[in-house]
């Protein structure tokens, strides 16, 4: 871990359950995390708990359903650190629901497991490029609620 020492790293769904345990885990071995999520008081909750550690935690609020809300995350990010070395795609939703169900919970399911997913991803290339980083990487993590077995999906992405 110790190349990622000072490095950037983004995690989006960072206010709980596998993104926020990313972010810990990150920051206490020297990166530095930018959480993406909605709830804000949780975010803030983990900034407090990052404290002291060996990297550094910030946070933005996000709401992966408006690609408005991205932009504005990742341009506070390219303006604040100036890089974003890694992604970690985690943030997911799931709604119970058929075909019959509330088409406001299929939205909000496809915006932010796969719309938004893909516009963190290209965000993130782009400053990768811009910037030229030699060892980008997108971690992708998904669940059977997220999209599975395509090529969005699978591994991760090394510039």
């Amino acid at each position: 871990m110790d190349k990622w020492n000072g490095k950037v790293a983004v995690v989006t769904g960072a206010s709980s359950g596998i993104g926020k345990e990313t972010c810990r885990q990150l920051v206490e071995n020297g990166m530095i995390v930018v959480g993406f999520a909605r709830r804000e008081d949780k975010l803030q909750e983990l900034e407090k708990d990052l404290k002291g550690k060996l990297g550094k935690f910030y946070y933005v609020k996000v709401d992966l359903c408006s690609e408005e809300s991205i932009l504005e995350a990742f341009n506070w990010v390219k303006r604040t650190l100036k890089s974003v070395d890694v992604l970690v795609n985690n943030a997911g939703v799931w709604k119970q629901s058929d075909l019959l169900g509330n088409t406001n919970d299929w939205k909000q399911m496809f915006d932010t497991n796969v719309i938004g997913y893909t516009i963190c991803s290209r965000e993130a290339i782009q400053i990768m490029e811009e910037i030229k980083i030699k060892e980008g990487h997108i971690i992708n993590i998904n669940s059977v609620a997220g999209p599975s077995s395509n090529a969005i999906s699978e591994g991760y992405f090394s510039l």
